[in-house]
């Protein structure tokens, strides 16, 4: 038996599926105007919302930290392992299991083009690119800070070069690495990076627990959002983003302020005004959002590049 038939047949006996849950209805628990649905995840659970806030769908997990809505409808997250879910039937039809789990196996996740999913793991300290049938068919060892660290890696993207843009935690690095391993570009951040993107003009940007930071190609600073510069919204740690097509910023919130005035999730405009923000005051899970993806009012992809 494949390792990702084994692995779904475990998950399938330990992961309890709750699907067609509604919010209660002691709401609102979205503040502004959301136009589409939002997909995310934190607490042990994934979930999506409409533009309410309202829950449509919701996935107990493990730690989740990283999420995709695929083209296929299917939804692709990181929990310590990989798990591609089909939404309406609840069947895992996809996952990876990292050999190395101490510290966290992994947080992060990317389907690339050719249909191979791309993991960090974090406890191993490597990027490796997986086929459908569990076959590792690339492997790149990073620096690490400590092996089985839960600080090791927190989100790695590959980019549309071939490089891989990696946010060393415990190192307060990003950095961009060749297939062979080169440093190419590299920033350090004055706290933890959690999450970083290559924009379409080239720049990377990085959410770092206190900040949204904006870098050139020479690793230089030329915008920032630090979460004081929204008075009116008490927020917590800056960890997922999503970059829309228009410029705005989604993110997720871990140990998010749950009060009236704080949020799990929330979406700006590059002039820094707030467009919308989620709090629930009674979910305790929604205290450690993580992971967000905007979608369009039907729950697809936008359009374009996912920037997340």
């Amino acid at each position: 038996m494949r390792q990702s038939s084994r692995l779904t047949l475990a998950l399938s006996l330990a992961i309890i599926c709750i699907s067609g849950v509604s919010a209660s209805t002691q709401g609102p628990y979205i503040h502004g105007t959301l136009n589409g649905q939002v997909l995310a995840t934190g607490g042990g659970r994934i979930l999506l919302l409409d533009h309410t806030g309202t829950i449509l769908w919701q996935h107990k997990g493990q730690n989740c930290s990283d999420i995709w809505m695929l083209e296929n409808g299917n939804i692709l997250h990181a929990d310590n392992n990989v798990i591609e879910i089909n939404p309406k039937t609840n069947e895992i039809v996809w996952s990876y299991r990292p050999k190395q789990q101490k510290g966290g196996g992994t947080f992060s996740c990317q389907r690339l083009k050719n249909g191979n999913t791309m993991v960090g793991e974090n406890s191993a300290g490597r990027i490796v690119e997986v086929d459908r049938v569990g076959k590792i068919v690339f492997e790149l060892k990073l620096p690490l800070m400590q092996p089985g660290n839960h600080n090791n890696l927190r989100m790695v993207r590959k980019l549309q070069n071939g490089n891989y843009l990696v946010c060393h935690k415990g190192k307060s690095l990003v950095r961009e690495y060749t297939p062979k391993g080169n440093i190419v570009f590299e920033v350090k951040v004055s706290d933890v990076p959690f999450s970083a993107v290559r924009l379409d003009n080239g720049h990377t940007m990085v959410g770092h627990i206190n900040n949204i930071t904006e870098f050139d190609a020479q690793g230089k600073q030329v915008w920032r959002f630090n979460k004081n510069e929204l008075p009116e919204v008490k927020m917590g740690m800056i960890c997922g983003i999503h970059v829309q097509p228009n410029g705005n910023i989604v993110m997720g919130l871990y140990q998010a302020v749950q009060k009236e005035n704080g949020a799990g999730l929330l979406e700006i405009t590059r002039r820094k005004r707030l467009v919308w923000r989620y709090v629930n005051t009674s979910a305790k899970t929604d205290r450690y959002m993580i992971g967000v993806q905007l979608l369009s009012k039907s729950g697809v992809p936008l359009p374009g590049d996912v920037i997340r």
